[in-house]
């Protein structure tokens, strides 16, 4: 199972915002539900983010125009985590299966080439083009 230390990276959980601190456990929870399901290992390629990751994220991309950075990430108030999918296996499957996000109550996103974006709360508008595959 995946454990908080994966989704905090380097950060410890009594330093964040009482927001991350309510959404991570939360997250965790649900991100472990579909790994149960899933019945295999799970890598955590990128979870709570601050600013300043996000944007250096961003830029090692070469992406550097705010207006094309998801400012409103949810990775920033610890809602969001993205699992490695190089094969884009979990991604499949959870295609195949989609009720068990809805039974998770979790969200992912359409056009990631290698990782399966999680998020535990529905999606506002979208940014960047990209749709869910999950909506309630």
């Amino acid at each position: 199972m995946l454990q908080m230390s994966e989704l905090l990276g380097p950060y410890n959980l009594k330093d964040q915002t009482d927001e991350i601190q309510a959404n991570l456990p939360v997250l965790l929870e649900r991100v472990n539900q579909i790994r149960a399901l899933w019945g295999k290992p799970m890598t955590v390629t990128s979870g709570l983010r601050t600013m300043a990751d996000h944007l250096r994220i961003y830029a090692a991309k070469g992406i550097t125009d705010p207006a094309k950075i998801p400012m409103h990430s949810r990775h920033l108030i610890g809602a969001a985590v993205d699992i490695s999918d190089p094969e884009l296996a979990i991604t499949a499957w959870l295609k195949e299966t989609p009720a068990f996000l809805e039974d998770a109550k979790l969200w992912c996103e359409e056009g990631n080439k290698d990782w399966v974006h999680f998020q535990c709360v529905p999606y506002g508008s979208w940014e960047n083009g990209k749709t869910s595959w999950f909506l309630p």
